[in-house]
């Protein structure tokens, strides 16, 4: 029983990775070949020879053992990679390369016939029906140590094949060498006048344009300092001449007050002795001249014992009875 369910399982398996198996097998591409070989790529065992580069277009392992590649389509089995071997499986996106000069027993890598024969390369599938890919060239056409490939980011179904200077085995397809700008600039100007000229042209004009603002910032700065300054010299002289004018009116002031104070001058006190002359010569003239009147009161006048106190004091005053005549 347990048997039984064995021989399922591996049937199952098998049925499951054949067509993964037949499908990575489809996405194998013949990439570049090189047929005349004079200075170029040289083969394990020394030999530069004919060679051709297949090309994994996949995203999964492919295993080209089993598979055929022949030149000839009469006869598409000529040559058969060898099956088992580690080598024949190719990873994703990557390369296996073959040498051309018809000797297969030196390696799985090598096959019997070489590529300037009949200017055809074609690969078959295990069953040696099914084309995979292939590929036609003129033998005569061409050149030594050139080879002729696909590139890497064109379609494959559109993909053309064009002529490489330098062959590039293993590895991504360059068919022509991309020019640096320093490249196109030495081919369009070989004796640099046009770049010397732009490149001043370039450096003169940014001075120009920093010179023009640099001068309209300075004036603007210049012409604010400026305005700033006689605002100060404004309030300054506004401040100066209020102060001016306080002065003046406070010189003024002073002088009409001086003037009062002479016209409004007062005269100093007596002393005591005097007081009491003037009193003195005025009661006799009022006496003598009979203009002296009558009242009913009277006020006698007694000198202060400190002999300092003023006319006018209350306590000089002292009210008796009246003179009766």
């Amino acid at each position: 029983m347990k048997s039984v369910f064995s021989k399922i399982f591996l049937i199952a398996v098998a049925f499951s990775v054949c067509p993964t198996a037949k499908a990575s097998v489809k996405n194998l591409r013949i990439n570049e070949v090189l047929v005349k070989n004079e200075t170029n790529y040289v083969d394990p065992y020394g030999v530069r020879s004919g060679w051709f580069e297949v090309f994994n277009t996949g995203y999964s392992m492919a295993d080209i053992g089993g598979c055929y590649v022949t030149n000839d389509m009469n006869n598409p089995k000529k040559y058969r990679i060898p099956k088992g071997n580690p080598k024949t499986r190719i990873s994703s996106r990557a390369y296996a390369l073959f040498y051309a000069y018809d000797k297969g027993d030196r390696g799985i890598f090598h096959i019997n016939f070489s590529l300037d024969e009949k200017g055809f390369l074609a690969i078959f599938d295990q069953s040696g029906r099914l084309l995979i890919d292939s590929v036609s060239y003129d033998i005569n056409a061409q050149t030594t140590d050139h080879s002729f490939g696909k590139m890497e980011n064109e379609p494959i179904a559109t993909a053309i094949w064009h002529s490489n200077l330098d062959p590039t085995p293993e590895a991504i397809n360059y068919t022509t060498v991309e020019k640096t700008r320093a490249d196109i600039y030495k081919e369009n100007d070989p004796f640099g006048g046009i770049i010397t000229i732009t490149t001043m042209t370039a450096v003169f004009s940014m001075l120009t344009i920093l010179a023009i603002i640099f001068t309209y910032t300075g004036r603007y700065f210049k012409r604010k300092a400026s305005e700033e300054k006689s605002m100060r010299e404004i309030k300054l002289f506004a401040k100066t001449g209020r102060y001016i004018r306080e002065r003046m009116w406070q010189d003024k002031v002073k002088e009409e007050l001086k003037k009062i104070e002479k016209e409004q001058e007062v005269i100093p006190p007596f002393d005591a002795d005097e007081l009491d002359v003037v009193a003195i010569a005025t009661a006799l003239y009022l006496h003598f001249s009979n203009q002296h009147e009558i009242e009913q009161t009277g006020f006698y006048l007694n000198r202060p014992l400190n002999h300092q106190t003023a006319w006018t004091a209350k306590n000089n005053l002292f009210k008796k009875s009246p003179i009766r005549k």
